[in-house]
């Protein structure tokens, strides 16, 4: 099966139940979460898994997380009805 390219700009990502986002060669870049635009204060959680690093992460509202190699990068909503993330490198730069 191939995979296709997809190139997507946008300063948030809005993630729901049952999204996966999936990067690639993402190193140095800080995934930040932030609640969302409906219900910021909601008990929102994300859980990341990256390649190659032993412990997988949990982000709450207001955490952030700075990504370490260029392998796959696994963000999943872990609880909440919608999560807004933001993915830059970390200079207030999206």
């Amino acid at each position: 099966m191939s995979h296709t390219q997809v190139s997507l700009q946008r300063q948030w990502i809005d993630l729901q139940p049952d999204d996966t986002l999936i990067l690639h060669r993402a190193a140095g870049q800080v995934l930040q979460l932030h609640g969302t635009p409906t219900a910021p204060q909601q008990a929102i959680r994300v859980w990341l898994t990256e390649q190659g690093q032993r412990e997988d992460v949990f982000l709450q509202p207001g955490d952030s997380y700075r990504i370490r190699g260029a392998g796959r990068v696994v963000v999943t909503l872990w609880s909440g009805a919608g999560a807004r993330l933001r993915l830059g490198d970390g200079a207030g730069r999206a």
